[in-house]
């Protein structure tokens, strides 16, 4: 409903705020380098991190708790739910976008043969 805000930083932490008030709601921390990206899941029960520190980590939205770690062998520079929330991609330094499946966080395809640099971001279509 719009009714919060995630926000990424370089001091490694993502905030949630409300966006009707301005008032911080809940400080995700974990990271050890920048957040550089963030997305609620599409039922806003979800946050997922994108960080320098090589990870995307996957976190409950309402307590801030830390579910999943989404390693990747290097700065993850984009991430996304999927539509239906069943999956994230994420995209990174090593010219690479995975698809995990969100709730096991088990790599499910990785997409790696037609860029030749980093990859700067990444999304699902919505049909």
């Amino acid at each position: 409903d719009g009714s919060r805000v995630v926000t990424a930083s370089w001091d490694r932490i993502a905030n949630i705020w409300d966006s009707r008030t301005g008032t911080l709601i809940k400080t995700l921390r974990g990271h050890r380098g920048a957040v550089v990206a963030c997305e609620f899941s599409p039922n806003d029960t979800r946050v997922v991190t994108a960080s320098a520190d090589n990870s995307a980590r996957v976190w409950i939205s309402a307590n801030g708790s830390l579910i999943i770690i989404l390693q990747h062998l290097c700065s993850v520079w984009s991430c996304a739910f999927s539509p239906d929330g069943r999956r994230i991609v994420t995209a990174g330094f090593n010219s690479i976008a995975l698809l995990w499946d969100a709730e096991t966080g088990k790599c499910q395809l990785s997409l790696q043969r037609e860029h030749n640099n980093i990859l700067t971001c990444c999304c699902f279509s919505h049909d």
